[in-house]
């Protein structure tokens, strides 16, 4: 008896037509529909950095390979000197195996004022039992409440801050032109910043934002220590009182 070969028309079941041309008019398709959901989703926020997504309330406990740190209030209050000054008032802990030196916690944690007009510069540190005594060194694993001062000073302008960041650079001038820059002034130098008191009674909140950390060589000396990432931990926004 003869058999007749299956009828392959017939029995296809794939979910593309055989046709090439078919096949490419719908794979277009299909990426064009991926490509407006994409765009749909970016226009509601849906793509936006991971960052934005890290705002926390105060009283938040905030975690780091570094600390733990729990922001509670914030105010403006006058320091030794008479100026204006940030403190923040907040639980802290180390995790780190050895004591972390105050200044290395400074330079983790980016203080920023809505008006842009007022830079923060140096930290101290006290605990809260000890209200006196400044405190250089957090001893690892223990859990205290601190007070975090940090100076106040006027915002410089951009070109300033150019300035500033090309005099702070080690390799400025090695190319030449080094009879243009401006001879060093000590005086100036010394001189009592100017009180940011009129510019602090315009802003009502100030936001802390705590970089992730990690314990790394720097790029020149090969001593590890803690460093920012580029990462975001939290980002906490603390209203204001005035001291």
């Amino acid at each position: 008896m003869a058999h007749h070969a299956p009828d392959t028309d017939e029995e296809s079941s794939g979910l593309l037509p055989q046709s090439t041309l078919w096949r490419v008019v719908i794979l277009l398709m299909a990426a064009a529909v991926l490509a407006a959901a994409t765009l749909l989703l970016w226009a509601t926020g849906g793509l936006a950095r991971a960052d934005a997504g890290r705002g926390v309330e105060p009283g938040t406990e905030v975690r780091t390979k570094m600390y733990t740190l729990t922001p509670q209030k914030a105010e403006f209050v006058k320091d030794d000197a008479g100026l204006t000054a940030l403190q923040v008032r907040a639980e802290l802990t180390s995790n780190d195996t050895k004591p972390l030196q105050v200044s290395q916690l400074g330079r983790v944690i980016e203080v920023a004022f809505p008006s842009g007009a007022i830079d923060a510069s140096a930290l101290s540190l006290a605990y809260v039992r000890h209200p006196e005594g400044l405190v250089f060194e957090v001893q690892p694993g223990m859990r205290e409440k601190v007070v975090m001062t940090w100076s106040l000073r006027k915002a410089e302008a951009d070109d300033k801050q150019d300035e500033q960041e090309q005099s702070d650079n080690p390799l400025a001038g090695l190319e030449g032109e080094s009879g243009d820059s401006e001879p060093f002034d000590l005086d100036e130098l010394m001189k009592t910043p100017e009180d940011v008191a009129p510019l602090a009674e315009k802003e009502d909140e100030v936001t802390l934002t705590f970089s992730e950390t990690e314990f790394s060589p720097g790029f020149t000396d090969q001593s590890k220590s803690w460093k920012a990432t580029d990462d975001v931990a939290a980002e906490v926004t603390i209203p204001l009182g005035k001291g």
